[in-house]
């Protein structure tokens, strides 16, 4: 049986994300996919477009045959911490053969080298990086130099670092690395759009803008062929009946949660610096709206990505973890969004390897599992509690009941 793990957010899932899956299959020969991907809540610091049992939905419609959920924790923070929380979760599982990634330059065995370097950085890279970093170049600029450097020329595409994907691409080599794991891992090229495109290409167009047509309430003719026909439908069915939520829809929670929080205690939020404490309370007084206050906290130093990750931990009570040194702690249970029927065999030989606890029933897990796997109760509260305050507004919003995290069943396709 071989097996491919795919991470992902599917905010929402198209046609580029539907190219991955299949090639995936095709280039690593795997009889099962299993995705990790990100909850209610995304890695830039925003709400996702549709709720996580929506996207799981679309992503089983499309050749997924499991769908796990990476902790909020992780889902919601910068490159490194987002990796290593969903490479572990597929190294924990002890079955997965193959992570494979999507790319826009670069091929598997450079990422492999360059994390390789990122990893051990040898004394001439560093030497190099601290160089650059003292003519007063950024981190990242000054990463991208010293490994050019260390390169033979003409190895390194320009801007390869500078790409979200091969960012991640990199950390999820890293993390591989750093774990010992036995996981292989695959790039594959992303077609024809850009991941930052804001508008709607051809044949493969971005997530951004697909989010941004349904946002601006363009038809859904306009974007609906930029996914696949059964992706669509799902959305479209679910916009229609309860629309979407963004960024400002939490605005006046998170004014609250802001006014009601002293200077020295937001500062024991994940992402939240003194800095950007002392400029949360400073600004207070000019609250608009969500994104109008993230722009203000935002810095030189302080980039709107940062501060955006910061509030949402903020709003989500999510404080600064500790950092494990082994993937059996980054991510202690294996949370079930969904599976497609045909993959039975498939979590029967899960269940038989993993090195930690299949979750189906949250509430079951967190009465019966407390006193032997503290740390994933603890976690899978804070999941729990993330998705409850997203349905809650998402359900305010559109005037429709709410459902307890709880009582959502997982998704059977």
């Amino acid at each position: 049986m071989k097996i491919t793990g795919i991470i992902a957010e599917y905010n929402p899932f198209h046609n580029g994300h539907l190219y991955h899956l299949h090639k995936a299959r095709q280039e690593t020969g795997a009889d099962y996919l299993v995705v990790v991907m990100s909850g209610d809540f995304t890695q830039r610091g925003t709400p996702a477009l549709a709720d996580k049992f929506v996207r799981t939905r679309m992503a089983l419609s499309g050749g997924a045959d499991l769908v796990l959920e990476l902790p909020v924790i992780y889902a919601s923070a910068s490159a490194p911490y987002f990796a290593h929380g969903a490479v572990s979760l597929l190294d924990n599982l002890q079955i997965v053969d193959c992570l494979c990634f999507g790319s826009e330059g670069g091929g598997t065995d450079l990422f492999w080298e360059i994390s390789r370097i990122f990893q051990k950085e040898p004394p001439g890279f560093k030497e190099r990086l601290r160089g650059y970093l003292s003519t007063g170049r950024s981190f990242p600029d000054a990463r991208y130099q010293a490994l050019r450097d260390s390169l033979k020329p003409g190895v390194l595409p320009e801007g390869l670092l500078y790409s979200p994907n091969n960012i991640l691409g990199l950390e999820y080599c890293t993390a591989i690395r750093d774990f010992g794991s036995s996981i292989r891992p695959l790039a594959i090229a992303r077609q024809e759009s850009d991941y930052h495109q804001t508008s709607l290409g051809k044949q493969y167009s971005s997530a951004t803008a697909v989010r941004r047509a349904v946002r601006q309430g363009e038809s859904p003719k306009c974007w609906l062929n930029h996914l696949p026909p059964s992706a669509g439908e799902i959305l479209e069915q679910t916009l229609g009946a309860r629309g979407w939520i963004e960024e400002n829809d939490f605005s006046l929670l998170l004014k609250y949660k802001c006014m009601e929080t002293p200077p020295e205690k937001l500062c024991e939020y994940f992402d939240v610096s003194e800095e950007m404490a002392r400029r949360i309370h400073h600004c207070l007084n000019h609250f608009t709206d969500y994104e109008d206050f993230t722009a203000r906290i935002k810095t030189r130093e302080i980039t709107y990505t940062r501060a955006a990750r910061g509030l949402l931990h903020i709003l989500l009570h999510l404080p600064q973890p500790a950092l494990p040194s082994t993937a059996l702690a980054y991510s202690p249970y294996a949370r079930i969004l969904g599976f497609r029927q045909d993959a039975r065999p498939l979590l029967a030989h899960i269940k038989k390897a993993s090195r930690i606890p299949l979750v189906s029933r949250p509430a079951k897990f967190l009465k019966n599992s407390q006193s032997v796997h503290s740390r994933a109760c603890e976690m899978l509260k804070q999941d729990i509690h993330a998705a409850n305050v997203y349905e809650s507004v998402l359900a305010y919003k559109s005037h429709t009941p709410f459902t307890h995290e709880c009582r959502r069943p997982i998704i059977s396709f």
